[in-house]
């Protein structure tokens, strides 16, 4: 399966450029272990803030509607600079989530940059929803869908639905600790799948890691 098709008339004569961001697991050692031992929880995405200019934040919508601030309060947390992505899961109503969006939209403001369905979400009915609440300004992306890739323990592709300027992004979870070949791997095992345009890739590791793969994807041709 691949992620989409390279040759499309839309994309053609473009290249692949990956674009390595970072998946927020706040309790996970990978994340954790990035940030200075004696930083507050509610200053890590200021930190990133610093040296990133996007971050994929899942888990926050419940299927109630409830909008949950795994780095305290939404607005003091995300510093002006950072644009966040958050993943919409399959049990969340179409109605209970666009009115959880609605309210992190009129927190962050331009901060909140998109929206992720992940497999089996109702993706008409909320695109729709979000629509009418006039969040159509929302990269929406969906849904996700899960493709085999070496060196991975899970691939999730989201196709672009409307307001984005690329064909989609990746979220992954690298298999163990990867070393420099291990990345190269990988990173040609994307851009190898990926439709031509700019592509996001937030991974589920280190934020520390990213320089390193973006250096690969450079000497690839890949960023």
């Amino acid at each position: 399966m691949t992620a989409g098709d390279p040759t499309d008339a839309a994309t053609e004569g473009k290249r692949v450029q990956l674009q390595p961001a970072a998946v927020a697991r706040p309790g996970t050692p990978a994340w954790d272990g990035y940030f200075p031992a004696s930083l507050p929880l509610d200053w890590q995405l200021a930190y990133l803030g610093h040296f990133r200019s996007r971050v994929f934040v899942p888990g926050v919508l419940g299927a109630d509607g409830a909008l949950s601030a795994p780095f305290g309060d939404w607005d003091d947390a995300v510093p002006l600079n950072l644009r966040v992505t958050v993943s919409w899961p399959a049990d969340v109503p179409a109605e209970a989530g666009t009115a959880a969006l609605a309210r992190l939209a009129a927190t962050l403001g331009e901060r909140l940059e998109g929206v992720a369905f992940e497999p089996g979400a109702a993706v008409e009915a909320a695109v729709a929803g979000l629509r009418g609440a006039g969040l159509q300004r929302l990269q929406a992306t969906g849904p996700g869908e899960s493709v085999g890739l070496p060196g991975v323990d899970e691939a999730i592709w989201y196709p672009q639905l409307h307001a984005g300027e690329g064909p989609g992004f990746w979220r992954l979870r690298p298999a163990g600790d990867p070393d420099p070949a291990d990345w190269r791997v990988l990173v040609e095992a994307v851009a190898g799948c990926s439709p031509a345009g700019a592509v996001p890739v937030f991974l589920e590791a280190s934020p520390g890691v990213l320089d390193g793969v973006r250096t690969i994807a450079k000497l690839l041709g890949k960023h």
